[in-house]
């Protein structure tokens, strides 16, 4: 008996062994070529037991599932043989040939790596059969599908823009939705295409990463409904305008064509996937503009607002500084509220105000507060009044014209420090004044002018004429500097653009933080606003008129490359909808890379 056993580990000890010596390799494997649409599965497989597997990042194709492990052992002619296998199953989206790289897998210490791999990914001609179906109408005696249709002509799957209202004023809100109707069973949405909205300031009111699905019923047909968006817009032109369609292409899980139905069938199978695109309705807004009697002081805002306004103090000294606030307040675009123009008593120094905000962007529109705080610095002793103040902004409501009015305060200020030695005791408050004391009255001297004594060389010298020139000299120079430095000051275009690039790193800079704190949400916010703020500052366009289309001509003009634009362009897709992908944490690192990329490459091209 313990010879037996003894012959027994002997055996199994040289299987084991034999089994060590085969070369082992890590070999990817899928198919060569797929449609539009097909889920396909691709397979790193391992003769032998290895660890710490890392798969390749996967960006061409969606990732449905995975990574699935799997083990297996076997006898062959007395030799044992182990292997291990990871796998994914993939959807092809578009079309092109794509390579998936190589995987790593560490075996005995050592990382090894598998082949790569190339897919051909080809429009099947079942789908776009499939599309045409679609769009004939359906025959009587349809079964299921006949059903699927509403008795308003909509099938069992569609996109909608609901608007809020369909006639405004210019500068009126109007809330906008982005709906999906639903009956089918969807796998995955994808190849969005958002309204541009031209001739709108528009706004999006949320950042939902998942739809929340509801119940609707519509024209006795109950549907899932979903909110792909929602945007609160205003109109920046009178007419007609129109919000364009909202376009995507879903992928939907259907019965099998040509098999029998049965339990056998639905158990291993039965469905296919299919592509359908989508478009939804466009909507036309009649704009109207606004009645006559416009007030000179408008501030181009629709709405309910006031104007609130406070003097920190009312009595100061020459030279200290005072503050006043000008709050806007209500319901209205204070987003695009410009600092109003306020008039100032001249022997005051009035600096450009300081904006603070407090403005929140829901369905109801945008609202809240927007301040603006001037600091002023009398420079002479006086009695001033600041103001009075007002602030026009049209009602949509009661379709008129609103003035608010603030009442002029009452400003006393007193001598400083500084003026006590240099300024003569009298009150004046007018500089004008002020320049002509020491030319209407002069100092008669008397004898003779030291400088005339001959034993002096500096009067009329070299030295004399420099020392007299320079500091006019320096002052023209710094007059002329100054000036240099408030022509760009109040160039706020060109002062944009020169931080363009700064302020999208910073964002960049943020949203690299809400990545590493898994924050998905928010980290394709901060890259969306990178690359759109970065556009509209840069070249100067102006945020009603903001839209890819517009940037795309914007930066054709710029003689940017075609391929530069395209990466820009397609960097801004992927970031607005990377998120409603399954997998969005997993893309986060290609969309900051090309987000990146694609600024940087316009800004050496512009």
């Amino acid at each position: 008996m313990k010879l037996k056993t003894t012959y027994l580990f002997v055996f199994l000890l040289g299987i084991f062994f034999s089994g060590s010596v085969v070369a082992q390799k890590l070999t990817a494997s899928a198919p060569s070529q797929v449609q539009v649409g097909q889920r396909f599965q691709v397979t790193w497989e391992l003769n032998g037991n290895g660890s710490n597997f890392v798969a390749p990042e996967i960006t061409d194709f969606q990732v449905l599932g995975g990574p699935n492990q799997s083990t297996a052992m076997q006898f062959v002619n007395g030799t044992m043989s182990q292997s291990i296998s990871y796998s994914y199953v993939l959807r092809a989206a578009k079309t092109g040939e794509f390579t998936i790289a190589p995987a790593k897998i560490k075996l005995n210490g050592n990382v090894i790596e598998s082949n790569a791999l190339t897919v051909n990914v080809i429009q099947g001609a079942q789908q776009q059969q499939q599309q045409q179906q679609q769009q004939q109408p359906q025959q009587s005696g349809g079964g299921q599908q006949q059903q699927t249709k509403s008795s308003s002509g909509n099938n069992d799957l569609f996109a909608r823009v609901e608007v809020s209202k369909k006639s405004a004023y210019l500068g009126e809100k109007i809330t906008v939705d982005l709906k999906i109707y639903n009956r089918v069973t969807l796998v995955n949405l994808d190849g969005w295409k958002l309204p541009s909205f031209e001739g709108f300031w528009s706004k999006e009111t949320s950042s939902n990463a998942q739809f929340q699905w509801q119940n609707e019923v519509v024209d006795g047909v109950q549907y899932q409904t979903g909110l792909v968006k929602q945007f609160v817009v205003y109109p920046q032109k009178t007419g007609n305008v129109t919000i364009d369609p909202l376009e995507f292409i879903a992928v939907v899980r259907e019965r099998s064509s040509g098999r029998s139905h049965s339990v056998f069938d639905q158990f291993f199978g039965g469905y296919e996937d299919s592509q359908r695109p989508v478009k939804s309705n466009s909507v036309t807004i009649n704009v109207k503009p606004y009645p006559s009697g416009k007030p000179s002081d408008f501030s181009g805002l629709s709405g309910n607002l006031k104007m609130t306004a406070s003097l920190d103090k009312t009595e100061t000294k020459s030279n200290e500084a005072v503050t006043l606030k000008v709050t806007i307040s209500g319901e209205g675009n204070l987003l695009q509220l410009q600092p109003p123009n306020l008039e100032f008593p001249p022997d005051i120094e009035a600096y450009d105000p300081k904006t603070s905000d407090n403005i929140k962007v829901s369905p109801n529109g945008v609202s809240g507060s927007r301040t603006f705080e001037y600091v002023l610095i009398p420079r002479y002793a006086g009695e001033f009044k600041i103001g009075p103040f007002s602030f026009s902004y049209f009602n949509p409501s009661t379709g008129a014209f609103k003035t608010d009015t603030q009442e002029a305060f009452d400003l006393i200020v007193e001598k400083g420090k500084a003026d006590e030695a240099a300024s003569p005791s009298i009150n004046i408050a007018n500089k004008e004044d002020i320049r002509l004391i020491g030319s209407d009255i002069r100092y008669i001297k008397q004898g003779q002018y030291p400088t005339e004594n001959g034993a002096s060389f500096f009067y009329r010298s070299v030295p004399f004429y420099a020392a007299i020139g320079l500091p006019i000299l320096l002052f023209v120079l710094l007059i002329g500097y100054a000036e240099y430095q408030r022509s760009q000051g109040n160039d706020i275009g060109r002062l944009k653009s020169k931080k363009a690039t700064g302020l999208a790193k910073k964002r960049l800079t943020k949203a690299k933080k809400l990545w590493d704190e898994n924050n998905t949400s928010g980290f394709y916010e901060e890259v969306f606003k990178a690359l759109s703020d970065y556009a509209a500052d840069k070249f100067q366009i102006p945020v009603s008129a903001l839209s890819k289309d517009k940037i795309k001509a914007v930066l054709a003009s710029k003689n940017v490359p075609e391929e530069t634009v395209s990466a820009f362009i397609g960097a801004l897709d992927k970031t607005e909808f990377a998120r409603f992908a399954p997998g969005a944490d997993k893309q986060m690192g290609s969309v900051y890379d090309e987000a990146l990329a694609a600024i940087v490459n316009v800004e050496n091209h512009a």
